[in-house]
């Protein structure tokens, strides 16, 4: 069954978070180009710290990362889409990670917009994540 584009994004650029940290993809401009392709140049990420990156800020930590988390696990659970137009859909997800064989999960709501050129035809705006389950 396909997923909603929304939905796929979210599962498709966390697949590329787990791989580019565990170093299963290569250290390349070409691999690390999923990530530029897909978020918005006024991007910001809301971490469940309060911190707040940009775009230029967030692709700086993840591209200094590459392979630095072997055997990391990322994946996402719970999708809804919140809201949808023709322009933007918000989506709410579990994003769960284990590392080091501890399991953590956060709530996160993302904010995609319409980009025809993008990976499933939308980019990153805004991401909000919380800790959950006693984080």
């Amino acid at each position: 069954m396909q997923q909603q584009p929304a939905i796929q994004e979210v599962i498709d650029l966390h697949t590329f978070f787990e791989a580019w940290l565990d170093g299963a993809l290569p250290e390349s401009d070409a691999a690390f180009a999923r990530f530029a392709a897909t978020t918005d140049p006024h991007f910001i990420l809301i971490g469940p710290d309060g911190k707040v990156l940009d775009r230029d800020g967030v692709a700086a930590w993840i591209r200094r990362a590459h392979g630095t988390r072997r055997g990391f696990r990322l994946w996402t659970t719970d999708h809804l889409i919140r809201y949808e137009d023709g322009d933007c859909t918000l989506v709410t997800y579990l994003e769960w990670q284990t590392r080091d064989g501890v399991t953590t999960c956060r709530t996160s709501t993302a904010l995609l917009i319409t980009h025809a050129a993008a990976p499933n035809g939308l980019q990153w705006r805004h991401v909000h994540e919380t800790w959950t389950r006693g984080e």
